[in-house]
């Protein structure tokens, strides 16, 4: 039989290709036990007493899949991994990832054993020590720093790769600070979520993607779904067969702009110009749903127009409710007011039915007017030949795009992949919104906005569960300030805990990253896998992965549109640990054990039991696994859309498009503001004349699967130029290539693709060093913050995609 099966599988020779990688990358010295795979792919001979068994768990919740997955089990090892058998078919998912965990559990690249750093921080030399040696001296110096310099000295991260239970518990037990905000997938949210309550500023679509068989039009901006969202990619095909319009604008020609009716490529950091034509032209043509706006905007909402603040009876003052969040002290949060159509007075919003959507007129010696005049007004320089100047798309294809939207029902597709890593992305999320409340876009079938990923980040149905509370003196440290500041500005922070590849993964300029890390007095990383910023821990942690486990199940989720239970695949391999586990063995050492779960299986069975939805409280385990460990959330048969009632979740409960927090800053309307980088007039350009696209891809997650040598067969690190820019350089596909910008370079090999958009280079996202030819893709990317994402819901966004670089021959 050839390298590859008959069947087009991985032949066991590829499958150990690269055992004892893990010896190589973790720099081992003196290591005794296994420090090698190979003994787990030792030839072995089938016999009729290996025992086989079948189990089901869920994959990753980083993706947003969360597929079911249905494991054979044959003699203690994980053999396939399949599709489970599900409620509803759709459901059935896997992708090419999940399949190859049968190789990438037992890879080279996990991490085996407890290590702790024996060189400098960061020069990759560790030794192998004990459980109890490692947990000893661990706690020992949480102890020592929070008694120096305070509780909040430490601070716990969390990655949902690396487990679910810890990051989240440990955080408070300790009183540590937690990741808080990151700057990542936040920026079109900053815009968007405002208006309408929902997402926290992360987008989150306003419905699921099921709801595009209803859409005439599908417009995805900003969003590869068919790639980075393949659990749900059937929903894309689905909304084509049934008529919708697929529409992708991308600056490359991606995998679901080759799938759409029509692709519009636009010059990349532009996207707010696009919208903000689009706006214009519904405006000029009367394209939009007056009613809607009336009764459920802040268009007719007036303003003064020398201070540009909204018209209010009062100020409302804020205190403290039963619930601990902030609400006004008479009950009157929105005290708004709009010209009444019929007497021409002004009132309070609540109090007509008739309210003006344009007028100007003097209250109480103010000129005032409404928010919908503003925007008119406002909207001018944005017609739709400076929009197209902008961003290279025809004008009249602008004008096409605005009336088949306007027109509707329209779903609007965002994504976290890529305008949304601009500096600029919160005007274009804005401008989203504004777009959504012209024409009522939102709240009825086909009719939805936002970034569609599944129901594991809230587009979908989801279980509501229990949460087990600890004692009341075990309370979380307040957030001083967003982790990407800590690197620079001065806090409290000595020690960092981190479950899942947080330096390489989280922050943009990887170089602050590393001043950063090596500033402080203790780092601790816990992961199943040996990722970058092993490198530059005092201590790694061997955890588990979501198919081995020491008791029968160890976590109950949402998946899309389902509860979905992890259940014991495998036992622990090598001697990895829960994140279970590791938690009670701190609390052990801390003395306080006893606040916590006394097993998975009591953590699991609280979540359910503790539930305040009467659906989930009634749930066991059990009653979960007689259905192979998948159970449909309660009224899945229909897609969920939110604001069906036109309740937005806003303090008005209407889509408040107007930002007074943003007048300092001229964007309480949105209002164009270019890339701080990769823009055309930028001098850089000069030197750095490219701009870098990092963008999701099928064959991560993130940075998770670097390590698979199946994956590895499939793709390894490399960036994608157009011929015409590679023949510019004299290179040629193949070539190593030297990838530099203002803030350091990578070397990878290089790779001719017509699909990518002349004057910029691709580089998937996960490119860390032991997976180029030299060096860390986050070396190049931009961390700069604009001053108004400080007043922005989640943030500033790291600008990870607004980089210029150059690429020459290595």
């Amino acid at each position: 039989m050839s390298e590859k099966s008959q069947s087009g599988g991985i032949s066991r020779r590829s499958f150990v290709k690269t055992a004892g990688f893990a010896a190589g990358i973790t720099g081992l010295v003196g290591a005794a036990g296994m420090t090698s795979v190979q003994e787990w792919f030792a030839p072995v001979t089938a016999s009729a007493e290996d025992e086989e068994h079948i189990a089901y768990t869920f994959h990753q919740y980083h993706c947003g899949g969360m597929c079911p997955l249905k494991c054979t089990v044959r003699g203690g090892r994980l053999v396939l991994v399949e599709p489970n058998r599900c409620t509803d078919d759709r459901y059935e998912t896997i992708c090419l990832k999940g399949i190859s965990e049968v190789q990438h559990i037992y890879g080279s690249g996990r991490a085996q054993v407890p290590l702790r750093r024996i060189g400098e921080r960061g020069e990759n030399k560790f030794e192998q020590i004990s459980w109890d040696e490692a947990l000893d001296e661990i706690v020992n110096a949480i102890k020592e720093i929070q008694q120096q310099h305070g509780k909040n000295s430490v601070l716990v991260t969390l990655a949902d790769e690396a487990g679910a239970y810890t990051g989240n518990m440990l955080q408070a037990i300790l009183g540590a600070q937690g990741r808080g905000k990151t700057g990542i997938d936040v920026g079109y949210g900053n815009g968007f979520d405002p208006a309408i309550g929902l997402g926290g500023g992360y987008a989150t679509s306003s419905a699921e993607a099921r709801d595009w068989v209803d859409s005439k039009l599908v417009l995805t901006v900003g969003s590869n779904f068919c790639e980075s969202s393949l659990p749900n990619a059937r929903a894309f095909f689905e909304a084509k067969e049934a008529g919708a319009r697929m529409v992708t604008v991308d600056p490359h020609f991606s995998t679901t702009a080759c799938k759409s009716d029509e692709w519009v490529p636009i010059e990349p950091g532009t996207d707010p110009a696009l919208f903000l034509g689009m706006v214009s032209h519904i405006l000029n043509q009367k394209l939009y749903d007056e009613a809607f706006m009336k009764a459920h905007t802040a268009f007719p909402f007036l303003v003064d127009i020398e201070t540009g603040k909204l018209v209010r009876d009062h100020e409302p003052q804020m205190v403290t409710g039963k619930d601990g969040k902030e609400v006004p002290e008479d009950g009157i949060a929105d005290p708004y007011f709009v010209i009444d159509e019929t007497t021409g007075e002004v009132v309070a919003y609540q109090s007509t039915n008739s309210a003006a959507l344009s007028g100007t007129t003097i209250y109480e010696g103010r000129e005032v007017c409404t928010v919908f005049d503003l925007l008119v007004d406002k909207q001018k320089p944005y017609t739709t030949e400076w929009a197209s100047q902008v961003t290279t798309i025809p004008a009249h294809k602008i004008e096409e795009l605005a009336e088949q939207y306007a027109s509707g029902p329209s779903a609007l597709a965002l994504g976290w992949g890529g305008g949304d890593k601009m500096s600029n992305a919160d005007v274009a999320g804005h401008a989203c919104a504004i777009m959504v409340a012209l024409t009522g876009n939102i709240g009825r079938p086909g009719a939805a906005a936002g970034v569609f990923v599944g129901g594991a980040f809230g587009s979908g149905y989801a279980a509501k569960f229990g949460v087990w509370k600890l004692p009341e003196q075990y309370v979380a440290a307040k957030q001083e300030m967003a982790s990407y500041d800590m690197r620079t500005k001065q806090n409290s922070v000595r020690a960092v805990i981190s479950f899942g590849d947080d330096l390489a993964q989280h922050y943009g300029n990887m170089g602050k990253s590393e001043e950063w890390y090596r500033s402080l007095d203790l780092v601790v990383m816990l992961d199943p896998y040996y990722t970058e910023s092993c490198k530059w821990a005092d201590y790694v942690l061997p955890l588990t992965t979501r198919f081995e486990n020491d008791a029968d199940y160890g976590d109950v989720r949402t998946g899309y549109n389902n509860i979905v239970m992890q259940n014991k695949v495998i036992d622990p391999l090598f001697e990895a640990k829960t994140d279970f586990w590791v938690q009670r063995e701190i609390c052990k050492r801390l003395g306080c054990a006893d606040i916590l779960p006394s097993s998975p299986e009591e953590f699991v069975n609280r979540k359910l039991s503790d539930s305040e939805d009467p659906y989930v409280s009634r749930l066991t385990p059990e009653t979960i696994n007689n259905f192979n460990g998948v159970y449909p959330c309660e009224g899945i048969e229909e897609p969920k859309r939110n604001f069906v009632d036109y309740k937005f979740l806003t303090s008005s409960k209407r889509m408040d498009v107007y930002y007074e927090n943003m007048l300092p800053y001229g964007q309480e309307l949105p209002a164009w503001v270019p890339c701080s980088e990769a823009t055309n007039d930028n001098p850089l350009r000069e030197k750095y004349p490219l701009q870098l696209a990092n963008v999701r891809t099928r064959f991560h997650i993130h940075n998770q699967f670097n390590d698979s040598v199946w994956m590895q067969e499939l793709y390894t690190s490399t960036v994608d130029m157009n011929p015409i820019d590679m023949k510019a350089r004299g290179l040629s596909t193949g070539d190593a290539v030297t990838i530099r910008s203002d803030r350091g370079s990578v070397k990878v090999r290089i790779h001719g693709n017509e699909a990518i958009r002349p004057g910029s280079a691709r580089l998937y996202e996960g490119a860390t060093s032991d997976f180029t030819l030299e060096g860390n893709m986050q070396s190049l990317t931009n961390d700069a913050t604009e001053a108004r994402g400080y007043d922005q819901l989640a943030g500033p966004v790291t600008p990870f995609s607004d980089t210029l670089v150059e690429v020459q021959q290595a």
